[in-house]
Protein backbone atom coordinates (compact mmCIF):
# COMPACT_ATOMS: atom_id res chain seq x y z
CA UNK A 1 0.00 0.00 0.00
CA UNK A 2 1.33 3.45 -0.90
CA UNK A 3 1.46 6.20 1.66
CA UNK A 4 1.12 9.86 0.73
CA UNK A 5 2.58 12.75 2.62
CA UNK A 6 3.95 16.20 2.18
CA UNK A 7 7.41 17.03 0.92
CA UNK A 8 9.27 20.21 1.81
CA UNK A 9 9.99 22.61 -1.03
CA UNK A 10 11.72 25.90 -0.38
CA UNK A 11 14.02 28.27 -2.19
CA UNK A 12 17.42 28.71 -0.58
CA UNK A 13 20.46 30.86 -1.15
CA UNK A 14 23.92 29.58 -1.97
CA UNK A 15 24.77 29.82 1.70
CA UNK A 16 22.72 26.95 3.07
CA UNK A 17 22.38 26.71 6.84
CA UNK A 18 24.00 23.60 8.26
CA UNK A 19 21.61 20.96 9.52
CA UNK A 20 21.84 19.33 12.94
CA UNK A 21 24.41 16.56 12.63
CA UNK A 22 23.22 13.09 13.57
CA UNK A 23 25.39 9.98 13.70
CA UNK A 24 24.66 7.12 11.31
CA UNK A 25 25.53 3.56 12.16
CA UNK A 26 25.95 2.74 8.47
CA UNK A 27 25.33 4.29 5.11
CA UNK A 28 24.06 1.88 2.52
CA UNK A 29 24.18 3.19 -1.03
CA UNK A 30 23.72 1.39 -4.33
CA UNK A 31 26.06 2.59 -7.07
CA UNK A 32 23.79 3.93 -9.74
CA UNK A 33 25.66 4.58 -12.27
CA UNK A 34 27.12 16.39 -33.74
CA UNK A 35 27.24 19.51 -33.78
CA UNK A 36 24.88 20.78 -36.44
CA UNK A 37 25.51 23.82 -38.65
CA UNK A 38 22.62 26.25 -39.17
CA UNK A 39 21.69 26.72 -42.78
CA UNK A 40 20.93 30.38 -42.12
CA UNK A 41 24.23 31.12 -40.36
CA UNK A 42 27.06 32.49 -42.47
CA UNK A 43 29.64 31.53 -39.84
CA UNK A 44 30.26 27.80 -39.54
CA UNK A 45 30.32 26.84 -35.88
CA UNK A 46 32.41 23.70 -36.15
CA UNK A 47 34.06 23.06 -32.79
CA UNK A 48 36.03 19.80 -32.80
CA UNK A 49 38.25 20.00 -29.74
CA UNK A 50 39.09 21.87 -26.53
CA UNK A 51 41.44 24.24 -28.34
CA UNK A 52 39.12 25.07 -31.22
CA UNK A 53 38.36 28.67 -32.13
CA UNK A 54 35.12 30.07 -30.78
CA UNK A 55 32.82 32.56 -32.47
CA UNK A 56 32.88 36.01 -30.88
CA UNK A 57 29.59 37.42 -29.66
CA UNK A 58 28.68 40.77 -28.14
CA UNK A 59 25.60 40.97 -25.91
CA UNK A 60 24.55 44.60 -25.70
CA UNK A 61 22.44 45.95 -22.88
CA UNK A 62 18.73 46.29 -23.58
CA UNK A 63 17.47 49.73 -24.55
CA UNK A 64 15.00 50.96 -21.96
CA UNK A 65 11.88 52.12 -23.76
CA UNK A 66 10.16 52.73 -20.44
CA UNK A 67 10.48 51.75 -16.80
CA UNK A 68 13.97 50.22 -16.71
CA UNK A 69 15.92 53.39 -16.00
CA UNK A 70 18.20 51.58 -13.53
CA UNK A 71 18.72 48.78 -16.07
CA UNK A 72 17.88 46.09 -13.53
CA UNK A 73 15.89 44.03 -16.03
CA UNK A 74 18.51 44.53 -18.72
CA UNK A 75 21.31 43.54 -16.35
CA UNK A 76 19.49 40.40 -15.22
CA UNK A 77 18.68 39.32 -18.78
CA UNK A 78 22.21 39.93 -20.05
CA UNK A 79 23.89 38.18 -17.11
CA UNK A 80 21.82 35.00 -17.57
CA UNK A 81 22.26 35.05 -21.35
CA UNK A 82 26.02 35.55 -21.00
CA UNK A 83 26.26 32.58 -18.63
CA UNK A 84 24.26 30.33 -20.95
CA UNK A 85 26.31 31.31 -24.00
CA UNK A 86 29.48 30.64 -22.03
CA UNK A 87 28.18 27.21 -21.01
CA UNK A 88 27.27 26.37 -24.60
CA UNK A 89 30.94 26.08 -25.48
CA UNK A 90 30.43 27.79 -28.84
CA UNK A 91 31.16 31.44 -28.07
CA UNK A 92 33.77 33.85 -26.84
CA UNK A 93 32.00 36.70 -25.08
CA UNK A 94 33.36 40.14 -25.86
CA UNK A 95 33.77 42.32 -22.77
CA UNK A 96 31.31 45.24 -22.58
CA UNK A 97 34.32 47.47 -21.88
CA UNK A 98 35.20 47.09 -25.57
CA UNK A 99 31.81 48.29 -26.79
CA UNK A 100 31.81 51.58 -28.65
CA UNK A 101 28.12 52.47 -28.58
CA UNK A 102 25.76 53.13 -25.69
CA UNK A 103 22.63 50.95 -26.03
CA UNK A 104 20.52 53.71 -24.52
CA UNK A 105 21.60 56.16 -27.22
CA UNK A 106 21.46 53.84 -30.23
CA UNK A 107 18.68 51.72 -31.69
CA UNK A 108 18.21 47.99 -31.68
CA UNK A 109 16.36 47.34 -34.95
CA UNK A 110 18.14 46.89 -38.27
CA UNK A 111 19.17 50.29 -39.62
CA UNK A 112 19.12 51.95 -36.19
CA UNK A 113 22.76 51.23 -35.28
CA UNK A 114 26.14 51.00 -36.98
CA UNK A 115 27.48 47.50 -37.71
CA UNK A 116 30.96 49.01 -38.12
CA UNK A 117 31.07 49.68 -34.38
CA UNK A 118 30.72 45.95 -33.77
CA UNK A 119 32.88 44.78 -36.66
CA UNK A 120 35.73 46.93 -35.30
CA UNK A 121 35.79 44.88 -32.08
CA UNK A 122 35.72 41.62 -34.06
CA UNK A 123 32.21 40.55 -33.14
CA UNK A 124 30.87 37.70 -35.28
CA UNK A 125 27.42 37.90 -33.69
CA UNK A 126 25.56 40.66 -31.88
CA UNK A 127 22.60 40.57 -29.52
CA UNK A 128 20.57 43.76 -29.11
CA UNK A 129 17.14 44.44 -27.72
CA UNK A 130 14.74 46.62 -25.79
CA UNK A 131 12.57 46.42 -22.69
CA UNK A 132 9.45 48.10 -21.34
CA UNK A 133 8.63 47.73 -17.64
CA UNK A 134 5.28 48.66 -16.12
CA UNK A 135 5.05 47.69 -12.45
CA UNK A 136 5.86 43.98 -12.38
CA UNK A 137 5.04 43.50 -16.07
CA UNK A 138 7.88 43.18 -18.58
CA UNK A 139 7.80 43.36 -22.37
CA UNK A 140 11.16 42.37 -23.80
CA UNK A 141 12.53 42.09 -27.35
CA UNK A 142 15.85 40.38 -28.12
CA UNK A 143 17.43 40.19 -31.57
CA UNK A 144 20.43 38.32 -33.00
CA UNK A 145 22.52 39.79 -35.81
CA UNK A 146 25.24 38.42 -38.09
CA UNK A 147 27.76 41.27 -38.02
CA UNK A 148 29.74 40.34 -41.15
CA UNK A 149 26.59 39.96 -43.24
CA UNK A 150 24.91 42.92 -41.53
CA UNK A 151 21.65 41.02 -41.26
CA UNK A 152 19.17 39.99 -38.62
CA UNK A 153 19.21 36.25 -38.00
CA UNK A 154 16.49 35.82 -35.39
CA UNK A 155 14.35 37.71 -32.89
CA UNK A 156 12.06 36.93 -29.95
CA UNK A 157 9.41 38.92 -28.10
CA UNK A 158 8.63 38.03 -24.49
CA UNK A 159 5.88 39.13 -22.12
CA UNK A 160 5.81 38.27 -18.44
CA UNK A 161 6.65 39.36 -14.92
CA UNK A 162 9.93 40.48 -13.41
CA UNK A 163 10.39 36.94 -12.11
CA UNK A 164 10.15 35.59 -15.67
CA UNK A 165 13.15 37.54 -16.99
CA UNK A 166 15.78 34.83 -16.29
CA UNK A 167 13.70 32.30 -18.16
CA UNK A 168 13.29 34.73 -21.05
CA UNK A 169 17.08 34.79 -21.28
CA UNK A 170 17.30 30.99 -21.25
CA UNK A 171 14.68 30.63 -23.94
CA UNK A 172 16.47 33.21 -26.06
CA UNK A 173 19.76 31.34 -25.55
CA UNK A 174 18.07 28.16 -26.83
CA UNK A 175 16.74 30.03 -29.87
CA UNK A 176 20.13 31.65 -30.49
CA UNK A 177 21.80 28.23 -30.63
CA UNK A 178 19.12 27.04 -33.02
CA UNK A 179 19.85 29.99 -35.31
CA UNK A 180 23.62 29.57 -35.21
CA UNK A 181 24.05 25.78 -35.03
CA UNK A 182 20.79 24.40 -36.41
CA UNK A 183 19.88 22.79 -33.09
CA UNK A 184 17.96 24.18 -30.13
CA UNK A 185 19.99 24.88 -27.01
CA UNK A 186 19.47 22.99 -23.72
CA UNK A 187 19.08 25.84 -21.23
CA UNK A 188 15.34 26.06 -20.60
CA UNK A 189 15.64 22.92 -18.50
CA UNK A 190 16.12 21.75 -14.92
CA UNK A 191 18.93 19.86 -13.20
CA UNK A 192 18.24 17.60 -10.20
CA UNK A 193 21.12 16.31 -8.13
CA UNK A 194 22.24 15.08 -4.70
CA UNK A 195 24.19 17.44 -2.44
CA UNK A 196 25.67 17.62 1.04
CA UNK A 197 25.76 21.42 0.75
CA UNK A 198 23.25 21.80 3.57
CA UNK A 199 25.26 19.81 6.08
CA UNK A 200 26.32 16.21 6.61
CA UNK A 201 23.43 14.50 4.90
CA UNK A 202 22.64 13.93 1.24
CA UNK A 203 19.58 15.84 0.07
CA UNK A 204 17.89 16.27 -3.32
CA UNK A 205 18.13 19.70 -4.99
CA UNK A 206 17.06 21.22 -8.27
CA UNK A 207 18.36 24.25 -10.14
CA UNK A 208 18.58 25.65 -13.64
CA UNK A 209 21.56 24.62 -15.74
CA UNK A 210 23.15 28.04 -15.31
CA UNK A 211 23.10 27.74 -11.52
CA UNK A 212 20.01 29.82 -10.70
CA UNK A 213 16.83 28.95 -8.77
CA UNK A 214 18.40 26.50 -6.33
CA UNK A 215 15.65 24.54 -4.55
CA UNK A 216 15.93 21.98 -1.80
CA UNK A 217 13.35 19.27 -2.29
CA UNK A 218 14.10 17.03 0.69
CA UNK A 219 14.80 18.04 4.26
CA UNK A 220 15.50 15.08 6.51
CA UNK A 221 18.55 14.02 8.57
CA UNK A 222 19.42 10.99 6.46
CA UNK A 223 20.51 9.91 2.97
CA UNK A 224 18.57 10.70 -0.23
CA UNK A 225 19.83 9.41 -3.57
CA UNK A 226 19.31 8.87 -7.31
CA UNK A 227 16.87 11.58 -8.47
CA UNK A 228 14.96 10.71 -11.64
CA UNK A 229 12.66 13.14 -13.49
CA UNK A 230 9.79 12.49 -15.88
CA UNK A 231 9.80 14.20 -19.27
CA UNK A 232 7.28 16.88 -18.31
CA UNK A 233 9.09 17.65 -15.05
CA UNK A 234 5.93 16.97 -13.09
CA UNK A 235 7.37 14.19 -10.91
CA UNK A 236 10.67 13.23 -9.33
CA UNK A 237 11.60 9.78 -8.06
CA UNK A 238 14.31 9.32 -5.44
CA UNK A 239 15.63 6.80 -2.92
CA UNK A 240 15.64 7.71 0.77
CA UNK A 241 16.63 6.11 4.06
CA UNK A 242 14.31 8.32 6.09
CA UNK A 243 12.19 5.36 7.24
CA UNK A 244 15.29 3.53 8.47
CA UNK A 245 15.74 1.46 5.32
CA UNK A 246 16.06 2.36 1.63
CA UNK A 247 12.72 3.09 -0.07
CA UNK A 248 11.61 4.88 -3.21
CA UNK A 249 9.51 8.06 -3.03
CA UNK A 250 7.66 9.65 -5.93
CA UNK A 251 7.33 13.42 -5.48
CA UNK A 252 4.58 15.33 -7.27
CA UNK A 253 6.34 18.62 -8.04
CA UNK A 254 3.11 20.48 -8.82
CA UNK A 255 1.02 19.45 -5.83
CA UNK A 256 4.01 19.18 -3.46
CA UNK A 257 3.05 15.70 -2.30
CA UNK A 258 4.93 12.43 -2.35
CA UNK A 259 4.10 8.74 -2.41
CA UNK A 260 6.19 6.00 -0.84
CA UNK A 261 6.73 3.08 -3.21
CA UNK A 262 6.59 -0.32 -1.49
CA UNK A 263 6.94 -3.90 -2.66
CA UNK A 264 6.68 -7.32 -1.05
CA UNK A 265 9.52 -8.60 -3.22
CA UNK A 266 12.28 -7.32 -0.91
CA UNK A 267 14.24 -4.14 -0.23
CA UNK A 268 14.23 -1.46 -2.93
CA UNK A 269 17.76 -0.09 -3.45
CA UNK A 270 17.23 2.06 -6.55
CA UNK A 271 14.91 2.93 -9.39
CA UNK A 272 14.09 5.05 -12.41
CA UNK A 273 10.98 6.96 -13.49
CA UNK A 274 9.59 6.53 -17.01
CA UNK A 275 9.48 9.59 -19.30
CA UNK A 276 5.67 9.72 -19.06
CA UNK A 277 5.82 9.52 -15.26
CA UNK A 278 3.47 6.55 -15.14
CA UNK A 279 5.90 3.68 -14.53
CA UNK A 280 8.86 2.86 -12.33
CA UNK A 281 11.63 0.31 -12.74
CA UNK A 282 12.75 -0.65 -9.24
CA UNK A 283 15.89 -2.55 -8.26
CA UNK A 284 14.83 -4.91 -5.47
CA UNK A 285 17.24 -6.93 -3.29
CA UNK A 286 16.14 -10.25 -1.82
CA UNK A 287 18.33 -13.05 -0.50
CA UNK A 288 21.53 -11.63 -1.96
CA UNK A 289 20.11 -11.21 -5.46
CA UNK A 290 18.93 -7.89 -6.90
CA UNK A 291 16.44 -7.89 -9.77
CA UNK A 292 14.42 -5.30 -11.67
CA UNK A 293 10.64 -4.99 -11.51
CA UNK A 294 8.27 -2.80 -13.48
CA UNK A 295 5.78 -0.96 -11.25
CA UNK A 296 3.05 1.56 -11.89
CA UNK A 297 3.38 4.99 -10.26
CA UNK A 298 1.48 3.77 -7.19
CA UNK A 299 3.91 0.90 -6.64
CA UNK A 300 1.76 -1.92 -8.01
CA UNK A 301 3.86 -4.61 -9.70
CA UNK A 302 3.31 -4.97 -13.45
CA UNK A 303 5.99 -7.52 -14.30
CA UNK A 304 9.37 -8.93 -13.36
CA UNK A 305 12.03 -7.73 -15.81
CA UNK A 306 15.09 -9.70 -14.71
CA UNK A 307 15.47 -13.00 -12.89
CA UNK A 308 19.07 -13.84 -12.02
CA UNK A 309 20.91 -14.87 -8.88
CA UNK A 310 23.26 -11.91 -9.17
CA UNK A 311 22.90 -8.13 -9.27
CA UNK A 312 20.80 -6.06 -11.67
CA UNK A 313 20.86 -2.36 -10.76
CA UNK A 314 21.05 1.22 -12.10
CA UNK A 315 18.03 1.07 -14.43
CA UNK A 316 17.54 3.86 -16.98
CA UNK A 317 14.70 4.47 -19.45
CA UNK A 318 15.14 5.42 -23.07
CA UNK A 319 13.55 8.79 -23.81
CA UNK A 320 10.65 7.16 -25.69
CA UNK A 321 10.06 4.76 -22.78
CA UNK A 322 10.37 1.62 -24.90
CA UNK A 323 13.75 0.36 -23.59
CA UNK A 324 15.72 0.16 -20.39
CA UNK A 325 19.45 -0.01 -19.84
CA UNK A 326 20.89 -1.38 -16.61
CA UNK A 327 23.98 -2.84 -14.97
CA UNK A 328 24.25 -6.58 -14.39
CA UNK A 329 27.03 -8.87 -13.20
CA UNK A 330 25.55 -11.94 -14.93
CA UNK A 331 28.69 -12.21 -17.10
CA UNK A 332 30.96 -12.12 -14.04
CA UNK A 333 31.67 -8.38 -13.91
CA UNK A 334 29.33 -5.36 -13.92
CA UNK A 335 28.42 -4.58 -17.55
CA UNK A 336 25.75 -2.57 -19.37
CA UNK A 337 22.72 -4.40 -20.80
CA UNK A 338 19.62 -3.24 -22.65
CA UNK A 339 16.20 -4.83 -23.03
CA UNK A 340 12.68 -3.89 -24.16
CA UNK A 341 10.46 -2.61 -21.38
CA UNK A 342 7.91 -5.21 -22.47
CA UNK A 343 10.35 -7.89 -21.35
CA UNK A 344 12.45 -10.44 -23.15
CA UNK A 345 16.13 -11.26 -23.40
CA UNK A 346 18.61 -8.68 -22.18
CA UNK A 347 21.42 -7.87 -24.62
CA UNK A 348 24.92 -7.04 -23.42
CA UNK A 349 26.30 -3.74 -24.75
CA UNK A 350 29.72 -3.26 -23.10
CA UNK A 351 32.65 -5.68 -23.36
CA UNK A 352 35.62 -3.44 -22.53
CA UNK A 353 36.29 -2.62 -18.89
CA UNK A 354 35.59 -4.77 -15.85
CA UNK A 355 33.26 -2.36 -14.01
CA UNK A 356 30.72 -0.48 -16.13
CA UNK A 357 27.62 1.09 -14.59
CA UNK A 358 25.15 4.05 -14.45
CA UNK A 359 23.93 3.86 -18.06
CA UNK A 360 22.01 6.76 -19.62
CA UNK A 361 20.27 6.74 -23.01
CA UNK A 362 20.87 9.64 -25.39
CA UNK A 363 17.67 11.52 -26.40
CA UNK A 364 17.67 9.83 -29.84
CA UNK A 365 18.17 6.44 -28.22
CA UNK A 366 21.17 5.64 -30.39
CA UNK A 367 23.89 5.93 -27.73
CA UNK A 368 24.44 5.11 -24.08
CA UNK A 369 26.69 7.05 -21.72
CA UNK A 370 28.07 5.22 -18.69
CA UNK A 371 30.91 5.23 -16.20
CA UNK A 372 33.75 2.73 -16.37
CA UNK A 373 36.41 2.14 -13.73
CA UNK A 374 40.02 2.60 -14.78
CA UNK A 375 43.03 2.75 -12.47
CA UNK A 376 40.87 3.01 -9.35
CA UNK A 377 38.70 5.86 -10.64
CA UNK A 378 35.84 6.29 -13.08
CA UNK A 379 35.71 7.84 -16.54
CA UNK A 380 32.67 8.63 -18.69
CA UNK A 381 32.27 6.69 -21.94
CA UNK A 382 29.71 6.71 -24.76
CA UNK A 383 28.89 3.64 -26.83
CA UNK A 384 26.35 2.91 -29.61
CA UNK A 385 23.25 1.24 -28.22
CA UNK A 386 23.91 -1.71 -30.54
CA UNK A 387 27.39 -2.14 -29.09
CA UNK A 388 30.76 -1.39 -30.61
CA UNK A 389 33.80 0.65 -29.69
CA UNK A 390 33.30 2.89 -26.65
CA UNK A 391 34.54 6.48 -26.81
CA UNK A 392 35.98 8.07 -23.68
CA UNK A 393 34.45 11.49 -23.04
CA UNK A 394 36.19 12.67 -19.87
CA UNK A 395 39.86 13.58 -19.63
CA UNK A 396 41.36 11.46 -16.87
CA UNK A 397 41.24 14.19 -14.23
CA UNK A 398 39.51 13.18 -10.99
CA UNK A 399 36.85 10.50 -10.75
CA UNK A 400 34.01 11.12 -13.21
CA UNK A 401 30.63 9.50 -12.61
CA UNK A 402 26.87 9.42 -13.25
CA UNK A 403 26.42 10.89 -16.74
CA UNK A 404 23.11 12.49 -17.72
CA UNK A 405 22.30 13.72 -21.25
CA UNK A 406 21.05 17.16 -22.21
CA UNK A 407 17.77 17.01 -24.18
CA UNK A 408 19.56 18.14 -27.35
CA UNK A 409 22.09 15.29 -27.07
CA UNK A 410 25.16 17.52 -27.34
CA UNK A 411 26.16 17.62 -23.69
CA UNK A 412 26.53 15.42 -20.64
CA UNK A 413 26.26 16.53 -17.03
CA UNK A 414 28.36 14.37 -14.71
CA UNK A 415 29.88 14.50 -11.23
CA UNK A 416 33.64 14.84 -10.85
CA UNK A 417 36.20 15.27 -8.10
CA UNK A 418 38.59 17.12 -10.43
CA UNK A 419 38.44 20.22 -8.27
CA UNK A 420 38.57 18.49 -4.88
CA UNK A 421 34.99 18.16 -3.70
CA UNK A 422 32.60 16.51 -6.12
CA UNK A 423 30.80 18.97 -8.41
CA UNK A 424 28.46 18.65 -11.39
CA UNK A 425 30.29 19.48 -14.63
CA UNK A 426 29.31 19.97 -18.25
CA UNK A 427 31.09 18.30 -21.20
CA UNK A 428 30.51 18.52 -24.95
CA UNK A 429 30.12 14.91 -26.08
CA UNK A 430 31.56 15.25 -29.57
CA UNK A 431 34.71 17.16 -28.63
CA UNK A 432 35.23 16.03 -25.02
CA UNK A 433 35.51 19.70 -24.04
CA UNK A 434 34.90 20.16 -20.30
CA UNK A 435 33.15 23.52 -20.14
CA UNK A 436 32.35 24.41 -16.56
CA UNK A 437 31.11 23.34 -13.17
CA UNK A 438 27.32 23.68 -12.92
CA UNK A 439 27.16 23.62 -9.11
CA UNK A 440 29.01 25.70 -6.54
CA UNK A 441 27.95 24.40 -3.12
CA UNK A 442 30.14 23.80 -0.08
CA UNK A 443 29.55 20.04 0.05
CA UNK A 444 29.68 17.29 -2.55
CA UNK A 445 27.29 17.33 -5.52
CA UNK A 446 26.57 14.03 -7.29
CA UNK A 447 24.03 12.04 -9.33
CA UNK A 448 22.82 14.68 -11.83
CA UNK A 449 19.52 14.18 -13.68
CA UNK A 450 18.98 16.56 -16.62
CA UNK A 451 15.36 17.26 -17.49
CA UNK A 452 13.67 17.69 -20.84
CA UNK A 453 12.81 21.21 -22.03
CA UNK A 454 10.32 22.86 -19.69
CA UNK A 455 8.07 24.04 -22.53
CA UNK A 456 5.55 26.87 -22.44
Amino acid sequence: MSKAGTIIYRTISRKISAKRLLSLAAIVAAVQMALCVGASAQIKMNIVGPGSQLSSIAVSGLKSLSGDDNHDVSGNFVAILDRDLELSGYFRLISPHAYIEDPQQSGYELGQFNFADWHSINADFLVKGAVTVSGQNVQLTALLYDVAQQRRMMGKNFNGSMADVPRMARRFADALLLATTGQQGPFDTMLAFVSTGGGRFKEIYTQTIDGQNLYRLTDNPTINLFPSLDKNVNSLLYLSYKSGQPELYLADLKRKLETRIETRRGVIIGGALSPDGQRIVAAVENGGATNLYLLDKDGNELRELTHTSGINVSPAFSWDGSMIAFTSDRSGTPQIYVMPLSGGTARRVTYKGDYNTTPAFSPKGDRIAYQSRSGGRFEIFVIPVGGGEPAQVTDGIGSNESPSWSPDGRYLAFSSTRGGNSRIYLVMVQSGKIISALTEGKGNDTSPAWSWWLGD
